[in-house]
């Protein structure tokens, strides 16, 4: 499993520096912060990226108004052409799946008009995000029986049973199309639906809410210590170093001399390398069960590709 960590405002404004092995970031607009974001965080060699379309239109577009076609296709327009500049491909980009706005039948029509031309024609993978509005026909139809449809998006989980879910990511396996759980990195989602990918927004709560992530390998969870935010307000460099202290995260000499913000930068390290454990955790989990995603993959000539073209990022695709 693999498990990409969304780009907080933190390192959109470049406030941190942190090394991120896969990163998820979301496109707001042809706007330098998207640079910026994949910069502050290492530069990852495996990242992805979202359309921002329900950001976008929900910033734009409040109490329950429908935005014109013409807006949603003029986003479209702009992140298409964004993707088909990078000198770097994402291993994979989310449509606009905004089923709830436009109704299926529009979503089918930017799919044939745009997406998969666009995917043919430059080799970036689009996943294809299955919400429940579609219904069971359209989850075979669509998603499984379309060869067109690489990789899967998958956002419906909070509101249907798990084992439900857990069938969906078993015939995702079976077909070999790549299935992706959005938000969905709960301990009691992953021990029953196996994603090949998930990603996660929390890891940067620290900013926010003074939390220092932990990993109990017992139980494969993820855990936190709370400082709260009145800390943080107050100062927030010396209440994340104390927060990290007291959490025996780090000894005290470890944060001495370090500059204001330095902390902040250690504590986002220190949450992206116990996702690093989290991921590893839940790979093995699920290939001690049979379910062993790359070999699968590779068996049926799906694996989705990422990254610089160098045969050096190609010999350490997973």
């Amino acid at each position: 499993m693999k498990v990409y960590l969304a780009a907080t405002e933190d390192l959109y404004r470049d406030r941190v520096k942190v090394n991120v092995q896969r990163l998820l970031i979301s496109y707001m607009g042809t706007e330098p912060r998207l640079d910026v974001g994949l910069k502050a965080a290492g530069s990852p060699w495996d990242w992805c990226i979202d359309s921002g379309a329900h950001f976008f239109l929900s910033a734009l577009f409040k109490h329950g108004k429908k935005p014109p076609i013409a807006e949603a296709e003029e986003h479209l327009a702009s992140y298409l052409a964004y993707l088909e500049a990078l000198p770097v491909k994402p291993r994979f980009a989310v449509e606009l799946d905004l089923q709830d706005l436009y109704g299926c039948d529009q979503i089918d029509k930017w799919r044939e008009d745009w997406l998969f031309p666009f995917q043919e024609r430059t080799g970036i993978t689009f996943a294809f995000c299955w919400h429940a509005i579609d219904g069971l026909k359209r989850w075979k139809e669509t998603f499984m029986d379309d060869p067109r449809v690489r990789y899967v998006g998958f956002s419906a989980l909070y509101n249907m049973p798990l084992e439900k879910g857990a069938q969906f990511a078993l015939q995702s396996y079976e077909a070999g199309k790549p299935i992706h759980g959005f938000a969905c990195v709960r301990e009691r989602f992953l021990k029953v639906v196996p994603f090949y990918s998930v990603d996660s927004t929390s890891w940067g709560a620290g900013s926010l809410f003074g939390t220092v992530h932990g990993f109990d390998a017992m139980r494969g969870t993820i855990i936190g210590k709370d400082a709260g935010r009145g800390a943080l307000r107050k100062n927030q460099n010396r209440a994340i170093g104390n927060l990290m202290i007291s959490g025996g995260r780090v000894h005290l000499r470890d944060l001495m001399g370090v500059k204001a913000g330095g902390s902040l930068s250690r504590m986002y390290q220190e949450a992206a390398d116990v996702h690093v454990k989290f991921e590893q955790w839940y790979t093995a989990y699920w290939r001690a069960r049979g379910i062993d995603w790359e070999k699968q993959l590779v068996l049926k000539g799906t694996h989705p590709s990422i990254g610089p073209s160098s045969s050096q990022a190609a010999a350490r695709l997973p």
